[in-house]
């Protein structure tokens, strides 16, 4: 071990050392995430649908003194909290849509130890830190040599297809050391690599000359459940590991009409690209085989589809986050990402997920984050963009 090596470890060990004085210090500053949490949560952002929850962020990124605050053409939220070089940045970005629709009472319960509410873990919570982090800072009077770019990036979910993210990392032109994605859900959350994945839409319709007399005929309804039934038949593979989802079934809306049009949302998930274009070739078959059989029209959209990506789990910033994490006594669960992180990671910038707190009835109405937990999830993203902006994290 060199000189040079046994003082980075020791400049670490110093970091790690300030993790308990950092959770103390932030239950003193608890009012001011929590306001932000509320402000932000109550606020309807379904993906397509984050302007008014966006404003608000810009909003608070003028109040809290961050230099260029922006909404740019992508619809994401932006400043900068400079640092006393600035000739790199850090990337700290939480998505700030949701999956509650405009319609749903966004109504927040703040309890003495807990936050329920729809979209408070995924990813109210997550935003609030971000955009809390200046004031954080301080608090913990922290200051960095790296800028520090703050990101609530919008049009992430489902059909956008992390289009926010996307769209703000192609368009910046400045050095970036690293990234972190902020998530309410869940503390221990790892996240190092992005998850191959195929998202996708089966429409099936009934035509008008359809023979209603014919062997087998039936509505919408009835031939998708057959449809599902063919599709769960196909073999998925052990290795890579993969996964198919069912995640949204709508048709209909009487007790005695057949229904002449039906939808199916699906993911698959793999570790192999090679399984998620064998697999997305193979439903269209299926689909095309089972609307020649039936005389009905089923058509398969694909949404998304994303390649697997990641650093190794060898990184010295996947070695640092999970020091950091074992210091504020949080147990680390690798979970690849299928979410913004795809998008640092592919744009070429190493990057982690992190979650915060502890999460109960993830994406219900009632959805509940517990706040004890959170004091060490922040501890760990301050602490770790220490890590980063003191050259810890660097291959």
């Amino acid at each position: 071990m060199t000189i040079e090596t046994q003082t980075k470890d020791s400049a670490l060990e110093t970091l790690l050392d300030d993790i308990p004085r950092q959770i103390e210090s932030l239950r003193s500053a608890r009012e001011t995430f929590l306001t932000d949490a509320v402000l932000l949560g109550e606020i309807p952002s379904p993906t397509f649908g984050e302007s008014d929850r966006i404003r608000l962020v810009v909003d608070r990124f003028r109040e809290n003194g961050l230099a260029e605050p922006t909404i740019d053409e992508f619809g994401n939220a932006s400043g900068i909290i400079p640092g006393s070089s600035g000739e790199s940045a850090i990337l700290v970005t939480a998505h700030a849509d949701s999956v509650f629709s405009a319609e749903t009472r966004h109504v927040l319960e703040v309890g003495s130890d807990h936050i329920t509410g729809p979209g408070i873990a995924d990813n109210s919570i997550g935003l609030a830190a971000v955009v809390a982090l200046p004031k954080l800072l301080d608090h913990l009077n922290i200051r960095f040599k790296d800028d520090l770019i703050l990101l609530a990036n919008a049009k992430s979910l489902g059909r956008a297809n992390l289009e926010g993210a996307r769209g703000f990392l192609d368009t910046m032109r400045r050095p970036i050391h690293a990234g972190i994605c902020v998530e309410g859900a869940t503390q221990g959350r790892l996240s190092y690599s992005g998850l191959g994945a195929l998202r996708g839409e089966i429409t099936l319709n009934i035509p008008k000359d359809y023979d209603w007399s014919s062997f087998g005929a039936a509505g919408a309804i009835s031939h998708i459940n057959r449809l599902i039934n063919q599709l769960m038949e196909i073999p998925l593979p052990k290795e890579p590991k993969s996964k198919m989802t069912f995640g949204g079934l709508t048709a209909g809306s009487s007790f005695n009409t057949s229904p002449k049009t039906g939808r199916l949302r699906f993911e698959i998930t793999s570790e192999g690209d090679e399984v998620i274009d064998d697999l997305e070739n193979r439903l269209n078959e299926i689909c095309e085989q089972f609307s020649l059989e039936t005389g009905t029209e089923v058509k398969m959209e694909t949404v998304a589809k994303r390649q697997n990506c990641g650093i190794p789990f060898s990184h010295p910033l996947v070695k640092a986050t999970r020091s950091i994490m074992d210091k504020a006594g949080i147990t680390p669960k690798v979970d690849p990402s299928t979410g913004d992180l795809n998008a640092l990671i592919r744009a070429g910038h190493p990057g982690v997920t992190l979650g915060l707190t502890t999460v109960e009835n993830l994406r219900e109405e009632n959805e509940t984050i517990q706040l004890e937990p959170l004091y060490a999830g922040l501890a760990q993203l301050i602490t770790l963009l220490q890590a980063i902006d003191g050259g810890f994290c660097e291959e």
